[in-house]
């Protein structure tokens, strides 16, 4: 800014200074004027409140102690045999009795005794906790099990099992149920394989490749287990080679295996224990009727019979047995080397004498009697089509029929059919009571019939004295 325009500036300020009015100034006691009232909107009346409602206080009741709730659990009988008492110790009386297998239900006792009924517990060191709820695996450990219709030896036979199966099911009083109507009992089941086998199959042991033999006619099954299904068979003495799986099946190919069950390591022709082979000899049967095996043992099965005096050929093995082909031998004890003596020269033909038929027979009966004798020797097979091979009730059968009496197939329905009779007569039927069987009547008690593989169709004294006889209609 110029000089000039500053001068000209303060000319300003004190021309309008000059101008300006004097303003008095209040004084200082005296009161502010009061502020003019803020005009209000009325506030709506409120509505009024209802009046209280006073309820009654209701009576203090007790409520009702519940009862103590008592939990079911259910066991497993694990002996063979357990007592049933009437009260919760052993200084209670036996009102009944439990097999091994069975299950049971009921509440638990302050001292660990089940309570199954107000009059019936069970001591806890006969008892086990099932493994589950549902279905169990077990394996047959007799060589054949029989598979019932119901959970009991009352039932007819329906099917078999052979030693080391695996079954499935549940139990129902000391019998598994396999469903189907299918019962096999637990006094020939474990919950292991018998053969050594963990029920499951399992990798290759080692991987090593072993050599067995077949020892009887033998499923290949697709698995290490009797679960799986069957893919092939192989016959007796058939050499089969592969690993081992954990549980002992033989692994031939990749999906084919067989049993252990089936197998052995030595060589029928015997070079793995039988015994080396020789030159060819002959023998000659000694006894009345022998059997011809499978394999060089008593251990396999009937597979034929020779008469005595019949000529045998073959090699002989370490052990004696006499090989006549890869699949029929015959022990050195129904053998002999000597020849039959040369029959004499024929006597003259005495006059006809007629043997008279046991007292009590028939035609008819001396007719069965004939039939049942023709069979003596043939070979036992389970389900054994007649007049190859017989079971016990397929021999009864087929001998009826050979002589125009139709009777049903099975003991049970042979049971049936009869009337039981004390007086026995030769052609009524022998039932037995400690075991499912049947036989034909032969007179001065003893019996025709196929009573098992070793046996075959026999005649002699029946096995047992526990017996009934029974009778068939016409006879």
């Amino acid at each position: 800014m110029t000089t000039r325009t500053r001068s000209f500036s303060r000319t300003l300020v004190a021309a309008a200074a000059a101008t300006a009015p004097v303003m008095a100034l209040a004084p200082a006691a005296q009161a502010a004027p009061a502020p003019a009232p803020v005009p209000r909107t009325p506030l709506t009346p409120a509505t009024p409140l209802l009046p209280a409602i006073e309820v009654p206080a209701a009576p203090f009741t007790m409520l009702p102690t519940l009862p103590t709730v008592e939990t079911t659990v259910t066991r497993v009988v694990s002996v063979p045999v357990a007592n049933v008492r009437s009260g919760p110790s052993t200084a209670h009386g036996v009102v009944g009795t439990k097999t091994s297998g069975t299950t049971v239900r009921g509440v638990i006792s302050t001292n660990g005794w089940l309570k199954i009924s107000a009059t019936e517990f069970m001591a806890p060191s006969v008892l086990s906790t099932p493994a589950s709820t549902g279905s169990v695996t077990q394996y047959v450990t007799a060589a054949v099990g029989n598979v019932r219709s119901g959970p009991g030896l009352g039932y007819g036979v329906v099917g078999t099992r052979t030693r080391g199966t695996e079954v499935r099911g549940s139990w129902v009083d000391g019998w598994l149920s396999m469903g189907g109507g299918q019962f096999i009992s637990s006094t020939i089941l474990s919950s292991t394989d018998p053969d050594g086998g963990s029920g499951g199959g399992g990798s290759d042991v080692g991987g090593t490749s072993v050599t067995r033999w077949v020892t009887t006619a033998a499923n290949v099954r697709s698995g290490p287990s009797t679960s799986y299904s069957i893919v092939g068979s192989r016959q007796a003495g058939a050499q089969v080679s592969g690993p081992l799986s954990s549980n002992g099946w033989l692994r031939i190919a990749d999906g084919q295996f067989i049993s252990p069950g089936v197998l052995t390591a030595t060589d029928p022709g015997g070079s793995g224990g039988g015994g080396g082979e020789t030159a060819t000899v002959t023998r000659w049967v000694s006894a009345t009727v022998a059997n011809v095996r499978s394999g060089p043992s008593t251990s396999y099965g009937v597979v034929g019979t020779r008469v005595a005096g019949t000529e045998v050929s073959g090699t002989v093995s370490t052990n004696g047995w006499l090989r006549m082909s890869a699949s029929q031998w015959m022990a050195p004890t129904v053998l002999t080397s000597t020849p039959p003596a040369s029959a004499p020269a024929p006597a003259p033909t005495p006059p006809p004498t007629v043997t008279p038929p046991p007292s009590g027979t028939t035609p008819l009966r001396q007719a069965v009697l004939e039939t049942a004798k023709r069979y003596v020797g043939y070979p036992y097979v389970l389900y054994g089509t007649p007049p190859e091979a017989f079971d016990c009730s397929s021999y009864t059968w087929w001998v009826y029929q050979q002589n125009g009496v139709n009777i049903p197939r099975t003991v049970r329905d042979q049971k049936a059919m009869v009337t039981r009779v004390t007086d026995p007569q030769p052609g009524d039927l022998v039932f037995y009571d400690d075991f499912y069987h049947v036989s034909l009547y032969a007179g001065d008690g003893k019996v025709y019939e196929a009573l098992n593989p070793s046996a075959g169709v026999r005649y002699g004294d029946p096995v047992t004295t526990r017996i009934w006889f029974g009778r068939l209609p016409g006879m």
